[in-house]
Formats: C-alpha cells, sequence, structure tokens
C-alpha cells in the first residue's frame, strides 16, 4: 500500500450536539491516529450527503474517545452544516499511520492478498475484507466464484502470512456433521 493511499477508517451518521459535533463509528476504537489537526478526506455515503463525490478535506479541531467517538472540524461549527454531510465514509492518508514493527502489519494490508491453502497450497480466493466481531477480527475470503468464507483472524486459521511476497496461508475448518 503507497503512504497517500486513503485508508478507510469508519463512518458518521449521527451528529453530536449543536455546536458542530459528529458522531464517528471507527473500524478500529482501541487505537486510532486520528488526533487534533489529523486531515481527514470524507465521502458521501450516499446521496442525502451534501459532500462532493470526489470527497472533501476537513481536519480535525478536536476528538476524544469514549463510548462514542465525538469529533469537531475546524471547517464546520453548527448542527445545520452537520446535518447536511452526514451520512459519510472517513478516510485517512496512509502517511498518518506510526510504523510498525517488523512482526506487526495494519489489518488493511491484509485486503487483497492471495489466499492459499496452509497444506495443499491451492488457492482458495483473496482476502476482500475483515470486520470486527467485538470478541476477534473476522477476515472475508471471496473465491474467484461466489463461495466466501469467514474465519477469526487467529494463528490456528491463517498460519502464515506473508505481506511481501503477497499471500496469506488458511487452514479452513473441518465440518463434522451432528450425529446421534
Amino acid at each position: 500500500m503507497e503512504k497517500n493511499e486513503l485508508v478507510e477508517m469508519g463512518f458518521c451518521s449521527k451528529p453530536h450536539g449543536i455546536k458542530g459535533g459528529f458522531t464517528f463509528v471507527l473500524s478500529n476504537m482501541d487505537d486510532s491516529c486520528l488526533q487534533k489537526g489529523t486531515e481527514l478526506t470524507l465521502f458521501p455515503s450516499n446521496s442525502k450527503s451534501s459532500i462532493s463525490s470526489e470527497g472533501e478535506q476537513f481536519s480535525i479541531k478536536s476528538i476524544s474517545f469514549g463510548n462514542k467517538v465525538i469529533v469537531y472540524l475546524n471547517e464546520v461549527d453548527d448542527r445545520n452544516k452537520v446535518e447536511s454531510m452526514i451520512p459519510f465514509t472517513v478516510k485517512v492518508s496512509r502517511e498518518f499511520f506510526p510504523e510498525v514493527d517488523e512482526d506487526e502489519f495494519y489489518l488493511v494490508d491484509l485486503i487483497g492478498l492471495e489466499a492459499r491453502d496452509h497444506n495443499s497450497g491451492e488457492v482458495l480466493g483473496k482476502v476482500k475484507d475483515f470486520y470486527d466481531n467485538t470478541a476477534q477480527t473476522i477476515l472475508v475470503i471471496k473465491s474467484p466464484g461466489k463461495e466466501v468464507i469467514e474465519l477469526p483472524l487467529i494463528d490456528q486459521f491463517f498460519p502464515e502470512i506473508n505481506i511481501e511476497d503477497g499471500y496469506i496461508t488458511v487452514t479452513p475448518p473441518t465440518y463434522v456433521e451432528g450425529g446421534k
């Protein structure tokens, strides 16, 4: 992934208060590179949003994390403007992401990796997406057909991740029919 590529961080569909606040729903609520001064690019989620389909840049005036992520933007100071802008997705340039250690990676870096069977090497598909089910991260793998495999991102299912060479190995679960 290039440093200047935009990475989706979450979305906004609700205002907060009357002074131009937004309630963001972030993909990762525990650790975020979003802070005061971070430049965001917002894209409309549907035709109700007044944001240009090309995306518009804003900068964070203040942000607070808690039960909700409350954000104020430098360019917005009233609820009417907020309501005209929502719903939208929030994207940030990859350049704002801190460097990771050698054995770490960002989940977004897994998207597009080829998924190979760990034992046979057979190509099962590509990593299409990921999401958090509140217990763990789930990787979504789409086969060349229409089959979709969703598995927790744990070592037992994904014993090898090789981002440099563009693949991840998968140990698919064995299904056992229930019997009496």
